[in-house]
């Protein structure tokens, strides 16, 4: 028969030395394990939210103008009659022709028209470029119109067998553009500097981008600027539908 051994005080007392021993080392090689791995930082800080846009009057709807003309897409202008659209679209389009029977252009440019051709005549030539990214030009018209001190800007685009302006911008004397990929962006000059505004095609007109995408902006301006692109003929100074960005 097996005898197994008693164990006395000594004996226990030993035992439970051993085992606070081997505690302590178990605790000090978590304690080296841990500078190498995860560590609490601490309690860690609110996070805020970004900030975002809080309308006055949420619920207020601005009031429709009555217009005799609809502005819903791509009725803002209207189209031109007794225009026939050639097999060479605008370009077979003479552009005082076009101009003459627009409806869309005030008498201030029709009286303009009447001394083209001549010296005296302030018509650009005329420039074709593809604004609406459908591998179709654009025709841009450019008039000057001295007597007023302003410009006359006017892009036509074909429509079918119709033809009808995409826009129509008034701006200072001198207002000129250039393109940026399927944009163009309209430049005026004056005694305040130098103004931009960038139109976009949207599906039916030409729009004036929003200011973070307006073309140059490396800064914008409080400064009453010289007379911004309208849509209509200012008497004596436009009120700006786009929003002008002054660039350095």
């Amino acid at each position: 028969m097996p005898h197994t051994p008693r164990t006395g005080p000594h004996d226990r007392g030993r035992l439970r030395a051993a085992a606070v021993a081997a505690c302590v080392t178990a605790v000090g090689l978590a304690g080296c394990a841990a500078e190498t791995g995860a560590r609490d930082g601490g309690v860690a800080p609110r996070l805020s939210p970004p900030t975002s846009a809080s309308p006055l009057w949420p619920q207020y709807s601005p009031p429709i103008t009555p217009t005799s003309e609809p502005t819903g897409p791509g009725r803002r202008y209207l189209s031109i009659k007794d225009v026939e659209v050639p097999a060479a679209g605008l370009k077979g389009i003479p552009v005082q022709e076009l101009l003459e029977k627009d409806p869309n252009v005030p008498k201030l440019v029709q009286a303009e028209l009447e001394a083209c051709p001549g010296p005296e005549c302030g018509l650009r030539k005329p420039v074709y470029r593809d604004l609406t990214g459908d591998a179709q030009a654009e025709l841009v018209v450019g008039l000057d119109a001295p007597a007023a001190g302003l410009t006359l800007v006017q892009v036509y685009r074909v429509f079918g067998t119709a033809v009808r302006p995409v826009l129509i911008s008034w701006g200072p004397l001198g207002l000129t553009g250039e393109i940026f990929g399927h944009d163009l962006v309209l430049v005026s000059t004056g005694n305040d500097g130098r103004f931009t505004t960038r139109y976009r095609w949207d599906g039916n007109l030409l729009s004036a981008a929003a200011p973070q995408d307006q073309a140059g902006d490396s800064a914008q301006k409080s400064a009453a600027p010289s007379p911004p692109p309208t849509e209509t003929p200012p008497a004596p100074i436009p009120t700006p539908t786009p929003t002008p960005t002054r660039t350095e």
